[in-house]
């Protein structure tokens, strides 16, 4: 688990985000209420004065035993934060890096906060950018900003000028933006907003989302995956669709029209009402979780499969025929302790990008089976934590950090 908490300079804690993988829901564990009560904090002392900082905690708990290290942000002003952090693989030598990056950040555009998580292009070439408090819009070069004031997303706790964290984003096949921020979801139609919360939706703390062909929009939780037709939810889970756990990672519909789930404990297909699990050893999908998938133009399809423990994690490909492939195979412990953020599948350059946890992002060759790794050590890519990538119509690649936005640059 970690959990990302902001004190003040008197010493208030407030929970700003939380990334749960234990098996006990963060409802049940009543993270905000627990960690904005708690006392005996200290606020940052910088130049002899107390001032405001954040941190991020990270507990591992594993054989009935915990351990804990802490993640540090920098929070020198209250009006930014972002993660550099140290790169746990090494990166490619400079000189043999082929890409270089141009970064946003709050010291040279209109991103209002640094720290970013989710990036998308939509049908108009317009990117969007979540951050940890505001939402940006880039047409042409030129930033928008929405934020508590010109939008109806709702402020964290009693702070009206701080916004959630934008944890993901996705546009629908109308044009529509989706937004996870904080415990809800909201839909920007390009006028108005709409929040889908417990109230009014079986939405409790989404986690990823993603849209189908039919433009139904899906979300996963800690509490299975539910699907919006636009007028009417549908939820799947353990009680109603024999899903292994109602812990979900990843959910994708296929254009066969079958849905693929990972959960904590194992992958099913759903085709015609029928649940399949994978349960053959010789199989990817016995083995790791799904957490996201892509169908090519040739209609193989790519798992990013997640699992701390083994060396089974990484990129495969089922193709047509029925073989798998494994990216980067020759080095099967290489997302093992890393984990795969996000990838993104430019098959106009047979090129595949990947955002490592804690690395940065890489540079697959599809053709050439070769790779490239930017980390801030070896390039201008400013975090260790990068995590959503798009591609916008000019076939320039943005990735998301905890230290701003980067953009490919394109000769």
């Amino acid at each position: 688990m970690e959990i990302q908490i902001l004190i003040d300079s008197v010493g208030k804690p407030c929970l700003l985000s939380a990334k749960n993988e234990t098996n006990v829901s963060s409802k049940e564990l009543k993270l905000p209420h627990s960690i904005n009560n708690t006392s005996k904090w200290k606020a940052a002392i910088v130049n002899e004065k107390h001032t405001n900082t954040s941190v991020s905690v990270i507990l591992v708990f594993e054989n009935g035993t915990v351990t804990a290290k802490r993640r540090t942000f920098d929070f020198s002003n209250s009006s930014n934060m972002k993660a550099v952090g140290t790169p746990e693989v090494a990166g490619t030598e400079r000189s043999k890096l082929s890409e270089t990056w141009t970064v946003f950040t709050q010291d040279n555009s209109a991103l209002p906060w640094d720290m970013s998580r989710a990036v998308v292009t939509d049908k108009n070439n317009l990117i969007w950018i979540g951050t940890d408090n505001g939402i940006a819009k880039v047409e042409k070069g030129k930033w928008e900003v929405f934020n508590n004031q010109n939008s109806n997303i709702k402020a964290v706790g009693r702070n009206k000028n701080q916004m959630p964290a934008i944890r993901d984003i996705a546009v629908d096949n109308n044009n529509n933006k989706w937004f996870i921020a904080g415990y809800d979801v909201y839909k920007y139609d390009n006028k108005s907003w709409t929040v889908y919360d417990s109230i009014n939706s079986p939405i409790n703390w989404a986690r990823k989302i993603y849209v189908d062909k039919s433009n139904n929009i899906w979300f996963t939780s800690w509490e299975g995956v539910a699907k919006f037709n636009g007028s009417a939810w549908t939820v799947f889970n353990k009680k109603n669709s024999q899903l292994p756990s109602d812990k979900t990672l990843g959910v994708f519909m296929d254009s066969k029209n079958r849905v693929w789930i990972g959960t904590f404990e194992g992958n099913v297909m759903i085709e015609n009402k029928r649940t399949i699990r994978f349960l053959d050893k010789n199989s990817p999908l016995s083995k790791a979780y799904i957490s996201q998938m892509y169908e090519d133009k040739a209609g193989n399809l790519w798992f990013s499969l997640y699992n701390e423990k083994g060396s089974d994690a990484g990129i495969y490909i089922s193709k047509t025929d029925g073989s798998w492939e494994r990216i980067m195979g020759d080095k099967p412990n290489f997302f093992s302790k890393n984990s795969i953020n996000y990838f993104l599948l430019d098959e106009d350059k047979d090129m595949l990008w990947i955002t490592q946890n804690n690395v940065g992002i890489i540079k697959y060759d599809l053709k050439r089976k070769s790779y490239e790794i930017y980390t801030n050590e070896n390039s201008n890519v400013p975090s260790v934590n990068v995590e959503q990538l798009t591609k916008d119509k000019d076939g320039a690649i943005w990735a998301a950090t905890y230290a701003g936005v980067v953009k490919l640059n394109i000769l």
